[in-house]
């Protein structure tokens, strides 16, 4: 029987007999960006710092126009109830509609920091403005002119005739009814001119803001902002240079 050391030394000349390559391994070179060094010096954290305080304004205004477009949403939802014999109402509501999804839609372009929203957030709530005063002044003047929620119909409705002094009382209800209903139209019309017009004020003076923000701010900043708020924007070929 073989001892170990006979059996390593017969595995050595075993190996030593094999062809060996003379050509040397190649050399492992690391490569530029292997070796670069990846750390951030301290003007680029200077800029990150200068950049969150720039988009303080930004975010706010963001906030604001989702708040504005899911509120003008659920009002246009709750208008379509009261559209279904009113088609000039099933109108407005659709239109209330598209008006907040617009709003939510520029939200998101902001949130981008795309420059130019900030003015047509503005243009947004001025068609707002412009809608709910358009509405509010037709109602108004169907209020006046118009037939009235106390039609012939109801006015001759035998129940209503048969019941001791409530059809004397019909006119001065439906007076009363037509009023509420002006002064409805008129209180919509001043909160449509106070409330959107000041909205809209609102977005072209934070304007500024995103204007400051886009001419301070370098791409590779802008795209830190992205990635940390968890959007990815498309990266074009001289972004990349």
């Amino acid at each position: 029987m073989p001892t170990p050391l006979k059996t390593i030394e017969t595995d050595l000349e075993t190996m030593s007999a094999l062809p060996s390559d003379p050509t040397p391994p190649p050399m492992i070179r690391l490569t530029e960006t292997q070796t670069s060094n990846r750390r951030l010096a301290d003007s680029d954290y200077q800029q990150l710092l200068q950049s969150a305080i720039l988009a303080r304004p930004i975010r706010k205004t963001e906030r604001v126009a989702l708040f504005n477009g899911w509120c003008t949403l659920l009002a246009g939802c709750i208008t379509v109830p009261f559209g279904i014999h009113d088609p000039f109402t099933l109108v407005f509501a659709i239109m209330l509609g598209a008006v907040g999804t617009r709003e939510l839609t520029l939200r998101r372009r902001l949130h981008r920091f795309e420059s130019g929203t900030t003015g047509k957030l503005a243009l947004n709530q001025l068609t707002l403005g412009l809608l709910l005063s358009t509405y509010a002044i037709i109602k108004g003047i169907q209020s006046i002119t118009g037939e009235g929620l106390i039609t012939p119909e109801i006015a001759n409705d035998p129940t209503i005739q048969s019941a001791q002094g409530v059809s004397e009382m019909l006119p001065m209800i439906d007076s009363m009814l037509r009023a509420a209903t002006l002064l409805i139209s008129i209180l919509l019309i001043g909160v449509a001119v106070l409330v959107q017009g000041s909205t809209a004020l609102y977005y072209l003076i934070r304007g500024s803001a995103l204007t400051r923000f886009n001419a301070r701010t370098p791409d590779w900043v802008v795209r830190v902002h992205h990635a940390v708020e968890g959007h990815t924007p498309k990266i074009t070929e001289t972004a990349d240079r």
